[in-house]
Formats: structure tokens, C-alpha cells, sequence
């Protein structure tokens, strides 16, 4: 059965430039990235994960190097070429210091080069009516109230987040799952409630 650290992230694959060198930090066993390389968007792919020592096989550099110890991310960035572009797929929720870590990230990056992250967006509705409503702030196993999560950020926090010194920030898309129901509400309100039905966003920065 598959599992969440094997998981293909098909919903990113249209962001991810074609490129030489991609590193995918806390990819799991490596799906994505070898899914890049399978389809032509990376030629070489590496992955950091805790999990990845068991799967390293096929991967062309690999690291279970603590994502909280900036130190040791640090070390193992450097002792690799530069990379063309960076993943942080639903990771930086979990980072004690995120914005310390997407610093180490972005001095790794060529110029030109990009990082591409998704982040969950606590704003959603779910949890928004949840904590309003119901007076229910309810850690869960998956998902936005993971238990798992330290920080947490909605569009403007996840946007600062990535918007490090020499980096720019080139795109932000929200990530959404909408029925009709959904839809319908999203269009009577002119988009107003938008950000209430948003469950990630993926923001793209490119190095200056």
C-alpha cells in the first residue's frame, strides 16, 4: 500500500523547470524526485528525508541529515554542486526554525535557480469553523492540524516565509479541492471566501 513518504506529488509537477540537479528535502523514500527524472524535468535528483536511507537506491545523492540541525543541512548542501532547484513539500511546518532552514536552502540554489514549497493554510474553513464555532483546536495524525506540525501560516506568512534575502518570489498558487458546492460559493462570493477554501499554497522563489 502506498504511504505518505511514498507518494508521487503529481500536483507540483507543472512548477518544477527542467533542470539539471533536484533536490527534494523531506521526500520520503524519493517518488518525487524519481518521477522527475523518469519524466525528463531533472537529469539528477537527491532527496533528504530520515527515511531515505532504505531507499536511497537510484537516487544520485541522498542525506538523513536532521532538518532541524542547520549545521548539519548545511554541511551536506556543501558538499554538493549547487542545485537547480529545491523542494520543501510539506515540510517546513514541521522545522522548528523554518525560516533559518529556508535560508541554508536559498544559499544552495544557483543563481537562477529555484525552491518550491507547498504550506498548509490554517485558515481553512474546516478549522476555521472548528475553532470558532465548536471551540475545537483538535491535533490530528494527517492533514492541516497534523501533530506532527510546530508553525503554522496562512497566504502572507507562507509568502514572508520564502521571501528570503536573495530570493524572489515568483509565483504563489492556491491549492484547492472544490466540489460544485465549492465552486458555487467561490463564484457567489466573487472570491472573497477564496482563502476559506484553500488548503496549501505553493509558493515558487527564484534566486536573484
Amino acid at each position: 500500500m502506498q504511504t505518505y513518504h511514498s507518494t508521487i506529488r503529481h500536483d507540483i509537477v507543472a512548477l518544477v523547470p527542467q533542470v539539471d540537479r533536484l533536490l527534494d528535502v523531506g521526500g520520503g523514500t524519493g517518488a518525487t524526485a524519481r518521477h522527475l527524472r523518469e519524466i525528463g524535468r531533472a537529469k539528477a535528483v537527491g532527496v533528504m528525508d530520515a527515511v531515505v536511507a532504505s531507499h536511497a537506491k537510484g537516487l544520485d545523492c541522498w542525506s538523513d541529515a536532521d532538518l532541524n540541525d542547520p549545521a548539519a543541512v548545511d554541511a551536506f548542501l556543501a558538499s554538493q554542486p549547487p542545485f537547480d532547484a529545491i523542494l520543501l513539500l510539506d515540510v517546513l511546518e514541521h522545522l522548528v526554525d523554518p525560516w533559518a532552514m529556508v535560508d541554508v536552502f536559498a544559499r544552495h540554489v544557483r543563481p537562477g535557480g529555484v525552491v518550491i514549497a507547498s504550506i498548509p493554510n490554517v485558515r481553512y474553513y474546516s478549522v476555521v469553523i472548528d475553532l470558532l464555532l465548536r471551540n475545537r483546536w483538535t491535533y490530528e495524525d494527517a492533514g492541516i492540524l497534523d501533530r506532527t506540525h510546530l508553525r503554522f501560516f496562512v497566504r502572507d506568512t507562507a509568502v514572508a516565509l520564502m521571501d528570503r534575502p536573495g530570493m524572489t518570489i515568483t509565483k504563489v498558487q492556491p491549492q484547492a479541492v472544490l466540489g460544485p458546492k465549492k465552486q458555487l460559493l467561490n463564484t457567489l462570493t466573487f472570491g472573497l471566501l477564496r482563502s476559506f477554501l484553500t488548503l496549501q499554497y505553493l509558493v515558487i522563489a527564484r534566486r536573484d
